[in-house]
């Protein structure tokens, strides 16, 4: 099986409020040399 290996994660949730912000921080500890960012596909006006 041949070895994946990626620099940037991408955690998307509905308004990354909460689960994707976590996901971001959580993967940033695990994987200090990794790039990872947060986002939201849904976000609402005025938050």
């Amino acid at each position: 099986m041949a070895k994946l290996t990626f620099n940037a994660i991408l955690v998307i949730c509905t308004g990354n409020i909460c689960r994707s912000p976590i996901g971001e921080r959580l993967l940033r500890r695990l994987l200090p040399t990794a790039r990872v960012d947060s986002a939201g596909i849904c976000g609402l006006e005025g938050r």
